[in-house]
């Protein structure tokens, strides 16, 4: 009886001293902060041909599922291609086809990303009044929030479309600054500030200048106008639109019967696909017949 009241009273002075220890350090450790995240970009998604590189360096390898990113390796991707991030533990961004993409610095109050050529779909969480910056390497736009989703592109020559889908995204460039909130979308031309906020168009016009239906040649230009910025599809060939809608490619063609197929996307996905008639390509020589019957007479 003596022995099982001494074991009772070494589990209870036990749990005690554990639960005093316990105490002692949440007392005395520092508070966590709240702003403490994972650094860099977590790959959580991969679709297609998607490389990467670390900054200065040429050499692009492979990006695999699961790799982190710091600050300054780029993300490319190709054709049908895109990755997806998960940034700061919360918040995603989406790195589109044909893009161009740098994981720029991240400190206690802002993370910041660069956009070259391409686009990107960004889903952002409230963190603490962290804000996101996102810049153009070609312009001095940049856009900003801390909470919202949005649509981002850029055509490497100073022309910037931003749709934003949720919450408050702020545009800047040329010393001016617009604010958009859902449904809105602004544009900055080379050079110039943003436009005013206007509601995402529904829809999506394209006109394309069709070559003639005869050629004698296998290569031709095609050329058009659409949405500013638009992504633009000819036979497989990928062209931004400029900053006036414009685009022109030198498409190849083959010997004999072809179809030229024109796809136009914008940032909000709306697409329109035109296809041409019927063109014929023959590049060999007229064949020339001479009738000699009477040649010697």
């Amino acid at each position: 009886m003596a022995g099982e009241r001494k074991y009772w009273f070494l589990l209870i002075a036990g749990s005690i001293l554990l639960l005093a220890e316990a105490a002692i350090n949440l007392l005395l450790s520092p508070p966590a902060s709240p702003q403490t995240v994972s650094k860099g970009a977590l790959v959580v998604s991969r679709v297609g041909q998607v490389e990467w590189r670390r900054s200065g360096s040429d050499s692009w390898q492979p990006l695999s599922l699961g790799a982190r990113l710091s600050e300054g390796n780029e993300i490319r991707t190709g054709q049908f291609s895109e990755a997806g991030l998960l940034v700061s533990g919360a918040s995603t961004i989406t790195v589109g086809a044909n893009t161009n993409f740098v994981i720029g610095s991240e400190i206690a109050s802002s993370v910041s990303f660069e956009l070259g050529t391409g686009q990107v779909d960004a889903s952002i969480k409230e963190q603490q009044d962290r804000r996101y910056l996102f810049r153009s390497q070609e312009s001095d736009a940049l856009a900003s929030t801390n909470q919202g989703e949005f649509q981002l592109s850029s055509d490497g020559r100073g022309l910037v479309v931003l749709d934003t889908r949720q919450g408050e995204v702020e545009l800047s460039a040329a010393g001016k600054s617009v604010r958009l909130t859902r449904g809105q979308r602004s544009t900055v031309k080379p050079g110039a500030p943003p436009s005013e906020a206007a509601a995402i168009p529904a829809s999506i016009t394209l006109q394309v200048r069709w070559p003639p239906a005869k050629l004698d040649r296998t290569q031709v230009q095609v050329a058009g106008k659409t949405t500013a910025g638009s992504s633009v599809t000819i036979n497989g060939i990928v062209i931004r639109a400029d900053a006036e809608g414009n685009f022109v490619a030198e498409v190849p063609l083959r010997e004999g019967s072809n179809k030229l197929v024109v796809s136009a996307t914008d940032n909000a996905g709306n697409t329109m696909i035109k296809e041409s008639g019927e063109l014929q390509v023959s590049t060999r020589p007229p064949r020339i017949e001479i009738d000699a019957k009477d040649l010697w007479k």
